[in-house]
């Protein structure tokens, strides 16, 4: 493995999470491994069973790796043998993820992530597969652009303000 000197002058990441890593310099191996089971329902209600991964072929089934059949030569010169970095700024590292200034021989990561979102059979229609279909908004009772939509708030400022949205040109 090449060894070589990570100079930086400056990381700044707002957030590291869920089995992710920021390395300054070399490592021999990394393995980072992380699970999520998102669950998102229009009420809040928890049966207390939700969470159990092995319900779900996402969390069980093998990750197929792509063999490397052709063959790879390769020749490195290193005239400084220096990384230099100036400045990084990254606003998150999620989800078994690596922000590495520097070499790794051997790296292993992996994420595997469920979203479920659970929402009133009036606002959508199963279709199959797990999939949904979110029905016509004028079905719904909901404006469209024919209807004006009446909108109260308060703006950036925190000053109130309630009116009567202008209708879309088209």
């Amino acid at each position: 493995m090449l060894q070589r000197t990570s100079v930086v002058d400056s990381v700044k990441v707002r957030t590291v999470s869920f089995s992710s890593i920021v390395e300054i310099g070399d490592a021999t191996y990394h393995q980072a491994f992380s699970r999520a089971l998102a669950v998102q329902r229009q009420k809040e209600l928890f049966y207390g069973t939700e969470g159990v991964y092995e319900e779900y072929d996402v969390f069980k089934e093998p990750i197929p790796l792509i063999p490397i059949i052709e063959n790879v030569e390769c020749h490195f010169e290193n005239v400084k043998p220096i990384i230099k970095v100036h400045h990084i700024d990254i606003t998150g590292i999620s989800s078994s993820s690596l922000l590495q200034i520097g070499n790794c021989r051997h790296m292993y990561t992996e994420a595997r992530i469920k979203h479920i979102r659970q929402i009133e059979q009036s606002i959508a229609t199963e279709v199959g597969d797990n999939l949904i279909q979110l029905n016509e908004p004028s079905q719904l009772g909901i404006p469209t652009s024919e209807s004006p939509v009446s909108v109260t708030g308060t703006d950036i400022m925190g000053s109130p303000f309630s009116g009567v949205e202008p209708e879309q040109e088209q």
